[in-house]
């Protein structure tokens, strides 16, 4: 027999300490903005709890420690950087085409946010001493690599070279981000984007 009581019994809830649909995804989007707008020396796993409407036993069940949300966050940043170069390379052809993809890819998104390639940078001189963060940007970095020397490959660079070339694009990117970081979008940096660009194309086709 069904009574009163039990007829207006409230719904029964998930299981005790069942995380929430979507909260890993909050939280690793807030230590991302955390990490943007404080840096690696600034974030806390209270910081990135409470930018996301979470607790800190929820980050410690969805990322163990402030390291492994650290390590996946510099996963994400590495992804969207390589999916913003790899949307400027497409259909390139020739080597020029392939390095001023690259750098425009860039450049892009440094005029989108500043602060995503700044937490990039910042996460680069933590992986020097952080084994997690370190794995997860050689993965993006291997990427990189990889994509770049098949576009190479195909524009006719030497396979013996096409390592060489690859190394030198990512280094030279890196160092162009810095500049703007440091002083901005300046002519001198302009024209050494358009410098840098005609060396690779001298020095990979021999002359």
């Amino acid at each position: 027999m069904t009574t009163a009581a039990s007829s207006d019994r409230a719904p029964a809830r998930g299981r005790p300490g069942r995380p929430p649909t979507g909260a890993r995804e909050r939280i690793l989007a807030a230590c991302i903005e955390v990490l943007k707008e404080e840096g690696y020396a600034g974030l806390t796993v209270a910081k990135v709890a409470a930018r996301a409407g979470a607790n800190k036993a929820l980050v410690a069940y969805h990322f163990g420690s402030k390291q492994g949300v650290v390590s996946a966050a510099a996963r994400e940043l590495g992804e969207t950087i390589t999916a913003d170069v790899l949307r400027g390379v497409e259909g390139a052809r020739t080597v020029h085409d392939i390095v001023t993809g690259t750098i425009d890819a860039v450049w892009g998104l440094l005029e989108r946010d500043e602060r995503l390639p700044r937490a990039y940078f910042d996460l680069n001189a933590v992986s020097v001493v952080d084994d997690e963060v370190r794995g997860a940007l050689r993965q993006i970095k291997g990427r990189w690599r990889e994509v770049l020397g098949e576009l190479f490959r195909e524009a006719g660079v030497p396979a013996a070279r096409t390592g060489a070339a690859t190394v030198l694009v990512i280094a030279a990117v890196e160092g162009f981000c810095l500049e703007w970081i440091e002083r901005g979008d300046t002519a001198e940096l302009n024209a050494a984007r358009e410098f840098f660009a005609d060396s690779v194309v001298n020095a990979l086709s021999g002359t």
